[in-house]
């Protein structure tokens, strides 16, 4: 049996744990070793962001992971 896209989505759901925004933000105030990536389009981004976000245009995150993310034990979380 060939595996679907929302077969694909449901592995992905199960596999990416979450954060509500209160418990990101008490994070980001306790000074918490986070990192945030924006993964939106620039406008976006524009219309508004969280201040301690980086921006990141879809498609770039492969290139850059190693770039941001130096230490591979810091939570990301993408919005």
């Amino acid at each position: 049996m060939a595996t679907t896209g929302r077969d694909m989505i449901e592995t992905a759901r199960q596999a990416v744990s979450t954060i509500s925004n209160t418990d990101l933000q008490s994070k980001l105030t306790a000074g918490d070793n986070v990192i945030v990536l924006d993964v939106r389009e620039q406008e976006e981004w524009n219309a508004g962001h969280i201040p301690q976000g980086t921006f990141l245009a879809r498609g770039r995150i492969e290139g850059r992971i190693e770039e941001l993310v130096p230490d591979k034990t810091t939570p990301i979380v993408t919005h």
